[in-house]
């Protein structure tokens, strides 16, 4: 399979026989269109450095008034 381009009208036309893609590579009036695979990079997760905790002035989520989380 191969993808050409006119170089006039900007219009693409695919080939999938040999012949036809041998034939189309020696047209001065196309050009072929290379595609090149797109690499998709998924990013690496965020780590957090930064840490809570409930200090002995705050209130933990349970209500207690200690740090010990009981």
């Amino acid at each position: 399979m191969a993808k050409f381009k006119c170089n006039q009208s900007g219009n693409t036309v695919e080939f999938f026989q040999e012949h036809e893609i041998a034939e189309m590579r020696k047209h001065g009036g196309y050009t072929e269109v290379v595609e090149t695979p797109v690499v998709v990079q998924e990013a690496a997760p965020v780590k957090s450095t930064k840490k809570s905790k409930v200090t002995a002035d705050e209130t933990s989520i349970s209500g207690d008034d200690s740090n010990s989380g009981n």
